[in-house]
């Protein structure tokens, strides 16, 4: 029978890395429908016990497929002892899935929100980050 062992954790920061808005081609307006192309991606710091969560959000102009803006940010989670959750032989972490879904759905919140702080007042006042499913596509 398998252990179940707890999973501690706690926010230790949000490090927006880039921002950027471009000008338009066309004209937006209230009809304007936005797209988004977001990534993930999982990194670790095992001396400082931290799991690294990479947001990259490009919007889009979903007509013309124009890139109007860029967010990049990392949510930084303390994870404790987080060394139990890699492979001591190949160094591999195994995060259960649930755990990955949470820190994922936790990211994709923050990250909406900072878009919304950085594209207040701009033309992309209006690009909100649609709510995703956290399970989407894990690449391991």
């Amino acid at each position: 029978m398998s252990e179940v062992r707890p999973f501690n954790f706690q926010i230790k920061g949000i490090e927006i890395l880039e921002t950027s808005i471009v000008a338009p081609k066309n004209k937006i307006d209230g009809n304007t429908v936005f797209g988004f192309d977001l990534q993930l991606q999982h990194s670790f710091n095992l001396e400082r016990e931290l799991v690294i969560v990479n947001c990259k959000v490009d919007v889009l102009n979903n007509e013309t497929k124009d890139k109007l803006g860029h967010i990049s940010a990392s949510c930084l989670y303390y994870v404790e002892d987080i060394k139990q959750y890699f492979d001591e032989d190949t160094n591999v972490p195994n995060l259960p899935e649930g755990v990955i879904v949470m820190l994922n759905s936790i990211s994709i919140s923050t990250i909406r929100g900072v878009m919304y702080g950085i594209f207040r007042g701009t033309f992309l006042n209006g690009a909100i980050l649609p709510v995703v499913d956290p399970k989407m596509q894990i690449k391991k």
